[in-house]
């Protein structure tokens, strides 16, 4: 076709370049259309894969225990705990933390205690008693009032201790320490098992043997 259009007039040439020229800018905008095509489908791509990852961030992120913003560092905590007491009884118990926090002057800090009943998982007392702004080398004792059980036996209770620090810039509340302990109380009286001395047991025992053979003797006589 190129050679056919050389061989015609002058006329004609003149006239069949620019369609040569025309066909082949029609072809370099293809080519250039499907570069572009092709850098979209990547920036797309990449818009894609950085939104992912943008809305993992903000989903994930407040999903972060809070835990792991601890300041605090506890060395003792220690407890006072009646070994016994009476049935639907009002007792006091007493714990005792002392430890360090890193302070800046804005955050506000206190100590919780709860009282747990071990079977039901209820707490039955619970009660704080602030820190306070400064909580560097701090020794703060939390008292609780629970009620004993009615019935008597073992009371088998949880004794959880909070350190909370209140943001005074982000006004949230921040779990700095936590630790649980297990005790035991006895409820009512114990009932004392009898004892018996050597010469005691020996004459339950000839006792028993005399019964036991006046009984033989019977059931012979009547057979």
């Amino acid at each position: 076709m190129v050679k056919d259009c050389f061989q015609r007039s002058r006329d004609v040439r003149v006239g069949c370049v620019p369609f040569l020229s025309s066909t082949m800018s029609v072809s370099a905008m293809h080519i250039r259309a499907a570069g572009i095509l092709a850098s979209a489908a990547k920036m797309n791509a990449r818009g894609i894969v950085w939104a992912v990852v943008l809305f993992l961030v903000i989903v994930l992120a407040p999903l972060q225990p809070i835990a792991l913003a601890a300041r605090c560092q506890i060395g003792n905590v220690s407890y006072s705990i009646p070994q016994q007491a009476a049935p639907s009884q009002r007792i006091e118990t007493a714990t005792t933390v002392k430890g360090s926090c890193e302070t800046n002057g804005e955050d506000y800090y206190s100590i919780r205690v709860d009282v747990i009943d071990a079977p039901s998982g209820l707490i039955v007392s619970s009660n704080s008693t602030p820190i306070g702004y400064n909580a560097t080398n701090f020794t703060i004792t939390v008292d609780n009032l629970p009620t004993t059980p009615s019935n008597n036996g073992t009371w088998h209770i949880l004794v959880d201790v909070y350190v909370i620090r209140a943001g005074g810039t982000s006004g949230s509340y921040l779990l700095d320490y936590r630790t649980s302990t297990n005790a035991t109380m006895q409820i009512g009286e114990i009932t004392p098992i009898p004892e018996f001395s050597e010469p005691q047991i020996l004459s339950v025992i000839v006792s028993m043997s005399a019964i036991v053979v006046s009984l033989q003797r019977r059931r012979k006589r009547r057979t």
